[in-house]
């Protein structure tokens, strides 16, 4: 039952947020973004809302690791291809899991605006998925 009230109160407290972060760079959300994770309540099922490449499964410590190493090199990489960023951002996802969706948002150099995510959902009490696509990208 304790599971349903923190639920409730992830949902009621993030329902209508379009954004619960947004800024620069993941570097200035490093503490903010694991708290996060350890607020995120635990998911009815693990389905990300779109299909990736990768899955990574851990604890609190070992996904928070492993996503900020994914968007912070994700970052990089794209500065040093001289891609201006847009935006990083995290959002909510309900459905179909409740989930973090981390994006970064950028322009190529055709101008064109891309977005690159990732998701993580809790699976129970100690465990994580993270979804990504780029994983590990330098």
């Amino acid at each position: 039952m304790a599971e349903l009230g923190v639920q409730a109160d992830f949902l009621e407290k993030y329902k209508d947020a379009g954004r619960i972060w947004s800024g620069p760079s993941f570097l200035g959300y490093m503490e903010g973004l694991k708290a996060l994770l350890a607020e995120l309540p635990v998911s009815p099922a693990a389905i990300p809302t779109k299909e990736y490449h990768y899955s990574l499964t851990g604890n609190l410590d070992f996904v928070y690791g492993e996503l900020l190493y994914s968007l912070t090199g994700t970052e990089g990489l794209l500065r040093d291809k001289a891609f201006p960023l847009q935006e990083c951002y995290i959002r909510p996802l309900f459905s179909p899991s409740v989930a973090l969706e981390c994006g970064i948002r950028y322009r190529t150099k055709a101008g064109e605006e891309v977005a690159r995510t990732c998701e993580v959902v809790r699976t129970d009490e100690t465990g994580y998925i993270l979804f990504t696509d780029y994983h590990r990208p330098l």
